[in-house]
């Protein structure tokens, strides 16, 4: 493996502003990466979002049925303007920049993978989305026609700060429910007004009620707007919210109880528009699961590698493959820390181990029939 290149192409993407909305920043990454894999891989680029979040894939060879598929994501959290206030930085092992682990590291990873086992003679399946932080909405579609073709599944999501990797997932369910009153004035007529935020206070109180985290069903109001004036009777107000568990009835719980409110209001004459905003299904064990954790198990036994597996509260888009039959394992990428965050770092120490242990895994599969 290259390293000096590995650390060059890195540089290079994380001092590209690509959050999931900025739109020439996301396009500009994927297309470095077309440029680099059409020159030995049937690329595709899926224009979703009007072009604006693309995905790409790319395979080694034309075949519809996918042995082994890889994920992962070009676009990163932060906004336009990030980069030039925070550039990539590398301090002996330690790399800093937006996005550095989560997750430029772990897309050059796969590819790196990936190209080993070009000629062998399986089929392999890049995928590569760039609204992955904005719960893939537009992507998401891909995602599953891909991957319903596939048999195993690595994501190349970052490994935890302790070195684990992710063998389940919570899934994730995002609502926005928008209320519509009528204004008046709140001193000579309020009788007249139906208050809007009245009605969604009442809806995060009633909501509230469904988290329960000694069962690690969480529920969190995280967003509430609406209002112009203390003098006015507001009639429009908003709330964001997300659920998440392992169990998909609570989503169904979910949805009854919205509806139950809906039906039921507490501020007569109110109207209610709710729009789902994001979605991915619980990442849960399945037997293709189970045997791709005890290769790497394996593996990581004859290398010398010691870390765990966990259960995991946060979503990839891995998530969207375990119900479709795939063996998914996740978070095979490098280790690092502090996402989403300033203090975003990559060890860089860790780049090689990790390449060199899903290289390990995928040989086994193939030398014993399992690809």
């Amino acid at each position: 493996m290259d390293m000096q290149k590995f650390l060059k192409d890195l540089e290079r993407l994380v001092n590209i502003d690509c959050g999931s909305n900025v739109a020439e920043g996301v396009q500009e990454v994927t297309e470095i990466f077309k440029k680099e894999l059409e020159k030995d891989w049937l690329v595709k680029i899926y224009p979703q979002n009007d072009g604006k979040n693309p995905v790409l894939v790319a395979k080694n060879r034309d075949s519809e049925d996918i042995d082994l598929m890889f994920l992962g994501h070009n676009d990163t959290v932060f906004p336009k303007g990030t980069v030039p206030a925070w550039s990539y930085k590398l301090e002996g092992d330690i790399a800093t920049g937006a996005g550095v682990y989560d997750m430029k590291s772990g897309v050059l990873s796969m590819v790196e993978v990936a190209k080993a086992f070009k000629d062998e003679d399986i089929t392999i399946a890049l995928v590569m989305n760039t609204d992955e932080e904005i719960s893939s909405i537009h992507s998401r579609p891909v995602i599953e026609e891909i991957g319903a073709k596939a048999k195993y599944a690595m994501v190349f999501e970052p490994a935890r700060k302790n070195g684990n990797a992710v063998i389940e997932r919570k899934g994730l369910v995002k609502y926005q429910v928008e209320f519509f009153g009528k204004s008046s004035h709140a001193g000579n007529y309020p009788q007249e007004g139906i208050n809007a935020i009245v009605e969604a206070a009442h809806w995060v109180e009633e909501i509230s009620k469904l988290h329960n985290w000694e069962i690690k069903n969480s529920l969190n109001v995280g967003l509430i707007e609406g209002g112009s004036g203390v003098n006015i009777v507001p009639d429009y107000a908003s709330i964001k919210f997300e659920g998440r568990s392992h169990q998909v009835e609570f989503f169904e719980t979910i949805r009854k109880t919205m509806k139950n409110l809906e039906n039921n209001p507490k501020v007569s004459g109110i109207k209610v528009k709710i729009t789902e905003i994001g979605y991915r299904p619980p990442l849960v064990l399945n037997t293709k699961s189970a045997l791709l954790r005890e290769l790497f198990d394996e593996s990581k036994k004859e290398m010398g590698i010691e870390y765990n597996w966990e259960v995991a509260g946060g979503c990839s888009d891995g998530n969207f493959l375990g119900v479709l039959g795939v063996g998914v394992v996740d978070a095979v990428g490098p280790v690092g820390g502090d996402a989403h965050s300033r203090n975003e770092y990559l060890d860089i120490s860790t780049v090689e181990e990790r390449i060199k242990l899903a290289k390990n895994v995928i040989q086994k599969m193939i030398d014993r029939k399992i690809i």
